[in-house]
């Protein structure tokens, strides 16, 4: 490859045929490069073209997160790149699924995890969650275990979150999953349940190093991949599992991919693309009770426990009753977020009008997070100020003379002017973000206050209709029941009339009878 940058994009959809100066012939989608011109036949377009053209690729997929598929993105080497890419696909991401359901009918969450390749993952929207293990939860898929999920009502507000997440380094080898769950078809097993669809959309950064674990797994020379929650382990899920994939890698072929082993790694790696490429991958929607699937995974936790407790303890059946509960927890999660999702959906039905959106508590924990990555920031443009200013001062001190060395005395004194003005600055933006978060506060306290009101007030009103309805109910029993009572009084008295009747007519025949007897000749 004769150029100093490449970006190679593999995905659906159709593919152009391109000639590299290999023996092999690599079918992709598309050879990209950072110079306009054409070698050994393959044209090359800008970045932002690639970007783009991955967008237009990207666009009918994303449509489809809404209806409960997944869609996975595999982006290498675009850490030193502006992060536009990513917000750009949370905007057509909105944008394409939520008009197919509306956006009060979904419930949108996003995560941002920080992975190594020591296995280590760290979330980076709760700072000192760190150690979190990623499994693979039959129907879910790919789940990082105890992870922040936010919930986010629109593009903006994803993209706020993550570009304030993804700070620095933070980017560099992450991945950003945003799921999207809406009510599925109409319970068929009977009252209690509730089917969702559930679908994802998962971007996975990784940096453009030489042992990338992305071209180490498509050339099929990666060790661990086996390994559950292991970061060629997450590739390889990724290119393989129930979700539409796509990958965009940048090759820089002055970074060490130029001769050597180098070079038939990445000749592997694109052989291996192109031949995962190639396969056909059949993607079904994720539809699933949250309820139902706790139940099950509690009884067959319950069957695990009692063989256990039965045999003798070994190394695998301990390790599969710890990933059955640390399952059993994310499922309970996912359930949890939905019903409380779900709950305050009914609530705001019942209280006849929905909650608007100004008068929802703030998420206070997200309001310092963001504050404390202004002020990390801010903290990170004065270190910088101040180290140029120091490094004109070194210069100056280097080319004068001797005797104008007390001259500089000033200059050490803006200095050291300058870095009390930032401290002061840093703590008057602290002292700003204090009194905003205490108004957070006290709005997050008055608007669950006022929730809290109308919740209790709804529910009061469907008791009173409720008693109402049951007083209405037991007086028109009781009215009939009166209206019986009186009725069967008035056949009694009749009855006892035609009772004594009878019993005078029979008293009047026995008397006549004996009369008749006691005449004498008869």
């Amino acid at each position: 490859m004769g150029r100093d940058e490449k970006w190679v994009k593999a995905g659906g959809g159709g593919s152009d045929t391109v000639s590299c100066p290999q023996e092999q012939c690599i079918t992709f989608d598309r050879v990209l490069g950072s110079y306009a011109a054409e070698t050994g036949g393959c044209a090359c377009v800008s970045l932002q073209e690639a970007e783009q053209e991955l967008l237009a690729r990207a666009q009918s997929t994303l449509g489809r997160v809404g209806q409960g598929y997944s869609v996975a993105l595999l982006l290498r080497g675009r850490e030193t790149e502006a992060p536009r890419l990513v917000p750009q696909l949370l905007q057509m991401l909105f944008e394409e699924a939520l008009p197919l359901r509306g956006s009060d009918a979904v419930l949108s969450t996003l995560s941002l995890v920080q992975l190594s390749p020591s296995g280590r993952t760290q979330d980076l929207l709760a700072p000192g969650a760190e150690n979190l293990s990623v499994l693979d939860v039959a129907p879910l898929g790919l789940v990082v275990v105890n992870a922040t999920e936010v919930e986010v009502s629109d593009s903006r507000a994803a993209s706020e979150l993550y570009l304030q997440a993804a700070v620095g380094e933070g980017r560099a080898c992450s991945l950003l999953t945003i799921t999207m769950s809406c009510p599925g078809p109409d319970p068929s097993e009977g009252p209690g349940t509730q089917s969702m669809w559930q679908g994802a959309l998962r971007i996975l950064q990784l940096p453009g190093v030489l042992d990338c674990p992305l071209l180490q797994v498509l050339a099929g020379e990666v060790v661990g991949e086996e390994v559950e929650g292991s970061l060629p382990w997450i590739v390889s899920w990724l290119l393989e599992g129930n979700n539409y994939s796509g990958l965009l890698l940048r090759l820089d072929t002055q970074g060490g991919l130029g001769e050597g082993s180098s070079q038939s790694l990445l000749q592997a790696a694109l052989l291996g693309a192109a031949r995962r490429r190639m396969k056909v991958n059949q993607v079904r929607p994720t539809l699933w009770d949250a309820v139902e699937e706790a139940r099950a995974r509690r009884a067959g936790l319950k069957s695990l426990r009692s063989g256990l407790l039965g045999d003798t303890l070994t190394e695998s059946g301990l390790s599969q009753l710890g990933r059955a509960l640390r399952e059993l927890q994310v499922v309970k999660a996912w359930s949890q977020r939905l019903g409380s999702w779900m709950l305050k959906e009914v609530k705001a039905e019942a209280a006849g009008l929905p909650e608007p959106r100004a008068q929802q508590a703030p998420d206070v924990a997200l309001q310092f997070f963001l504050a404390q990555a202004r002020r990390q920031r801010l903290r990170e443009r004065h270190q910088i100020w101040i180290q140029e200013e120091m490094k004109h001062l070194e210069q100056e001190k280097e080319e004068v003379a001797d005797d104008q060395v007390k001259g500089l005395g000033a200059r050490e004194e803006a200095a050291l002017r300058l870095q009390l003005e930032a401290l002061q600055a840093e703590r008057d933006a602290a002292e700003q973000d204090l009194v905003a978060l205490y108004d957070l506060y006290v709005q997050a306290a008055r608007a669950r206050t006022c929730h809290v009101l109308q919740v209790f007030r709804a529910w009061r009103g469907l008791w009173e209709e409720r008693a109402v309805t049951t007083e209405h109910h037991y007086r028109s029993l009781l009215a009939g029941v009166l209206q019986d009572t009186i009725s069967l009084a008035t056949q009694n008295q009749e009855l006892q009339a035609q009772n004594q009747q009878l019993w005078q007519t029979r008293l009047e025949a026995v008397m006549l009878d004996s009369s008749l007897e006691e005449k004498p000749g008869n």
